[in-house]
């Protein structure tokens, strides 16, 4: 590589920390545009929107921020580790661009380039003599800019159509995948002819592209809420649906696709084979904004709205069943916590240590304590799934209880279970409605008589005995021609008499109400006109 190079520039760094709580973040000293991992150092190296390079050590926590290197200044939104060429970004000047190195120690080479225009990707690819060079889609200049290993900058010819994403299978190096968001389409460029080919329709604003190693597979972000699966032997598209626009398109070894959301603030996955995308969410104002894979497997985000990287566990701990409960004090809610030990892929997980964990001492386990420890199963129905027993409430108000995978370090939450107040001995009832009514003689009263039956502190008790009773002979009765009708209280507490008809003669009676086993009871008043 060229041996030119500016000096190095004082850096930024964040002392090493451990991720913060459970969600694996760990903070930087800038907001990231985006993520590369170089096999060499073993490290993530970052770009911030102005051209700034830094790394953060997965090893250590350690990590650093440069600022842009002198003389250069415009928009990166790049970046890329070139095997035995060190890492590299490209930043869009006023006036001019330029393909950018930073080492370890801060020390940057610039290999300009004419003209000002953005680059939203960057790739490796191999030309007809089988060596190896950088390529960058320039948007507005709607043409392709070349890195060679000796330093030198060529161009390709223009795209009218205009560019914007970039991708390379490592089984054919020599055909470039390119986006054109402007004839909403796709193009493949030869780097053995020089020669770009006809488009591809996408029917959409296709935008950030990423290839499968064996280039079987390309996925195409849009502008829109979907991303496009693109069959390149049988040249069929697939549309998959998601919650907000994607870009920062990643494939994992085993053929999933993993993409970014700053709208969404979430990441989102298809796996092999499937048709629809799982998200998971990075927390509010976060921004996704970049993905890379690490040497070990690990998935990691950066969240440009957090100066923060993120570690995504390659395990999945998911709720099975079991929430949206209710129970009251001092009872058992009626079903266990279940929950699945899974890869990503969706492969169960057996034999693997469950910690169930109640918060806020709203309930315990069959054990008698706020945590119990349950293991996956190991066959049918059962595999990966792990039980817990039955929960008995405590406190009223909501309960959340946590599931760990403590191999894993995965957690799935419970948090819509209620524990509703200890249900009260019936007391006495309450009036509500039905009393004061006049009706000719013989004729049916309009409404029902409704009272609430509450215990001793006013709260309502279901499934309590009611008894209405007419006071005074033959003056009206409820159906079947008695004077007496007892009725359980239902939901809330509520009681309401059957039909009461009016006897032959004109006045005034009484209906009296009461629940069992109680002292108190209502005199409700009736006319008959």
């Amino acid at each position: 590589m060229p041996s030119d190079v500016t000096p190095a520039t004082p850096a930024t760094s964040v002392e090493p920390v451990n991720p913060t709580s459970d969600t694996g973040k760990f903070p930087l000293p800038g907001p990231a545009a985006e993520l590369a991992w170089n096999v060499e150092d073993h490290r993530l190296w970052f770009v911030t929107g102005e051209g700034g390079m830094g790394y953060f050590d997965p090893r250590s926590h350690s990590n650093v921020l440069f600022p842009p290197a002198a003389g250069v200044a415009g928009r990166a939104d790049a970046i890329i580790s070139w095997p035995g060429h060190g890492v590299w970004s490209y930043v869009a000047g006023a006036g001019e661009s330029a393909f950018v190195r930073c080492d370890q120690d801060g020390n940057y080479q610039v290999r300009y380039v004419s003209g000002s225009s953005r680059c939203r990707a960057l790739a490796i690819a191999q030309d007809e003599n089988g060596g190896a060079l950088m390529v960058a889609p320039l948007a507005d200049r709607n043409l392709l800019a070349f890195l060679e290993p000796g330093g030198a900058v060529e161009t390709s010819q223009v795209y009218s159509a205009g560019l914007y994403g970039i991708a390379v299978a490592e089984q054919d190096p020599t055909q470039l995948w390119l986006s054109s968001p402007g004839s909403q389409a796709l193009v493949t460029y030869d780097m053995v002819t020089g020669r770009f080919s006809p488009p591809i329709s996408v029917g959409a604003e296709a935008q950030d592209l990423a290839i499968s190693a064996a280039g079987d597979v390309l996925w195409v972000a849009t502008a829109g809420n979907r991303l496009y699966r693109y069959a390149v032997h049988d040249r069929r598209f697939t549309q998959i649906d998601i919650p907000s626009p994607a870009h920062g398109l990643l494939v994992a070894g085993d053929g999933t696709l993993w993409f970014a959301s700053a709208a969404g603030d979430e990441i989102g996955y298809v796996l092999p084979g499937e048709g629809t995308a799982s998200v998971i969410s990075t927390g509010a104002r976060s921004h996704p904004s970049g993905l890379a894979l690490a040497g070990d497997g690990d998935l990691w985000v950066a969240l440009s709205g957090e100066n923060a990287l993120q570690r995504v566990s390659r395990h999945r701990l998911a709720v099975q069943s079991g929430d949206h409960q209710t129970a009251e004090v001092g009872q058992r809610f009626p079903e266990p916590l279940v929950v699945k030990a899974t890869l990503l892929d969706g492969t169960p997980v057996a034999r693997q240590r469950i910690e169930f964990s109640v918060q806020a001492g709203s309930a315990v386990f069959e054990n008698g304590k706020p945590i119990e420890i349950r293991y996956t199963g190991t066959v049918g129905e059962e595999l990966g799934v792990a039980t817990s027993s039955l929960l008995k409430a405590l406190k009223e108000g909501p309960c959340v209880v946590s599931a760990r995978w403590t191999e894993a370090d995965a957690v799935a939450s419970f948090s819509r279970l209620v524990v509703t107040p200890e249900r009260g001995v019936a007391d006495h009832v309450r009036y509500v409605s039905g009393a004061g009514q006049t009706v000719p003689a013989g004729k049916s009263f309009d409404e029902p008589m409704t009272v609430v039956v509450e215990d001793k502190n006013g709260n309502p008790v279901e499934d309590a005995e009611v008894t209405f009773r007419i006071r005074g002979e033959n003056v009206a009765s409820f159906p079947g021609g008695k004077d007496t009708a007892k009725v359980k209280s239902g939901p809330g507490g509520s009681a309401e008499s059957p039909v009461l008809t009016a006897g032959d003669k004109p006045g005034v009676f009484s209906v009296r109400v009461w629940v069992a086993k109680t002292a108190v009871s209502l005199l409700l008043d009736q006319t008959i006109e």
